[in-house]
């Protein structure tokens, strides 16, 4: 009975550390940044995570997470991202988020955008 209470009483506290957390800035800045939050008919916002995360104009690439159905090796991966189309920056709604043009794909909400590499 007194293990269960304590098992119990430790996921209670998880929870509600990682429910705090979920706002705090560290969660914005590095697990937010860069997802899709929005992606409707004629509107696709991302979380750009602080006031200089972006800028009108940048061209983002967009990927969205896969699930790898083909054979894995120990260690490797389940999971691969696939690259899925472009977006660009048209404006900045605030300090955490800005609203985009999708050049080419088709984005949905929790694909993830990042800065093109040459």
């Amino acid at each position: 009975m007194h293990i269960q209470f304590l098992r119990n009483a430790a996921l209670v506290l998880a929870v509600l550390l990682v429910a705090g957390c979920a706002n705090s800035p560290f969660y914005h800045r590095y697990v937010m940044v860069g997802q899709v939050v929005q992606a409707s008919d004629g509107r696709t916002v991302i979380c750009i995570s602080e006031p200089k995360g972006a800028e009108v104009g940048q061209v983002l690439d967009a990927y969205r997470v896969v699930f790898r159905t083909d054979v894995v090796e120990e260690g490797e991966s389940d999971w691969a991202r696939e690259w899925i189309g472009k977006v660009s920056v048209d404006g900045i709604i605030d300090e955490h988020f800005a609203t985009v043009d999708v050049i080419e794909g088709k984005i949905m909400k929790n694909d993830i955008v990042e800065l093109e590499y040459l």
